[in-house]
């Protein structure tokens, strides 16, 4: 899963001990990572990076610079990166087969629109340093994490908020997303248990103007009611999306797991990824101890057999 931290003084001017506390800040996300591990940094901004190895396992080392020096800090899989590449071949000469340096490509090639051209999970952090301008963006749907604070004009991020406890000067419980999660089991408008800690939401990107951080939706979903087609269209649609969505959620260059649960999405999704892969696919599921009447780990086992 990967576990991103980063280090930014948003004014400018030297940040002491930046790689001190860069190491710190892995550190305390290391588990998400046990692969490998970087840090980059100048006098003022850095990132640190802890690495879960699933494409390109042997180059794509993070963070990672590109030849202007514009450098990435990511988390997560940009499955229709093969597209992409294939599309960029002739703007960028790459040198790793990373989905990392794809996305480093795509904001060289289109920017901040860079996202439009997405389809995966993902949390990153690109320094461009022609503009000296830092960008941070957030998946559409939020699978990947990114907490982020400021304290004393300083920026810090990380894929975990107790990467950003040491920086905080109180640690304080923030009341209002307490109340929310009595309410609704998570917390509303990008706010976390810890005060002065917040959470980028789902689809957003960071953008720093006058000094001031700044939170931009890029992205909405709508949904437009068809009334035009059968139901038997709807239904070989459906399973068309499905197929060609799991042939991009199955690449990797390491074996890929599948939780099972004995219901139908992840029945239809575990039986349909063993047709894109030819090593097996290992299922895992869980069970109630407590008698039979809970436990619904029969249907996995039907499903795995």
């Amino acid at each position: 899963m990967c576990g991103i931290a980063g280090i930014f003084k948003i004014s400018g001017g030297a940040y002491s001990n930046i790689d001190k506390h860069l190491e710190v800040m892995g550190k305390l996300i290391e588990h998400r990572g046990p692969d490998d591990k970087g840090i980059w940094s100048n006098s003022y901004i850095g990132f640190a990076h802890q690495r879960l190895s699933i494409i390109d396992l042997a180059q794509a080392h993070q963070p990672m610079s590109d030849e202007v020096g514009n450098t990435i800090c990511f988390n997560g899989e940009l499955y229709n990166y093969l597209e992409l590449r294939q599309e960029l071949k002739d703007f960028y000469q790459f040198k790793t087969k990373s989905d990392t340096e794809v996305i480093l490509a795509s904001y060289a090639k289109w920017g901040r629109d860079c996202l439009s051209k997405f389809r995966g999970m993902f949390a990153f952090a690109i320094w461009d340093e022609r503009k000296k301008e830092l960008f941070c963006a957030r998946d559409h749907f939020g699978i990947k994490p990114f907490y982020y604070t400021v304290v004393d004009g300083v920026f810090y991020f990380a894929s975990e908020a107790k990467a950003l406890l040491p920086f905080v000067e109180n640690i304080e419980t923030d009341e209002a997303a307490l109340q929310d999660y009595f309410v609704f089991q998570l917390y509303l408008e990008g706010k976390t248990l810890f005060k002065g800690i917040k959470e980028l939401p789902p689809a957003h990107l960071i953008s720093f103007d006058d000094g001031k951080v700044e939170a931009k939706k890029y992205w909405e979903v709508y949904y437009d009611i068809d009334f035009n087609h059968t139901r038997k269209y709807f239904e070989e649609n459906l399973k068309d999306l499905l197929e060609e969505s799991m042939k991009l959620h199955t690449r990797s260059d390491v074996p890929i797991g599948s939780y099972v649960s004995g219901g139908i999405d992840s029945s239809i999704i575990g039986s349909m990824s063993t047709r894109y892969r030819e090593d097996n696919i290992v299922a895992f599921t869980g069970k109630f101890s407590l008698g039979e009447l809970y436990d619904e780990s029969q249907y996995a086992r039907d499903l795995a057999n």
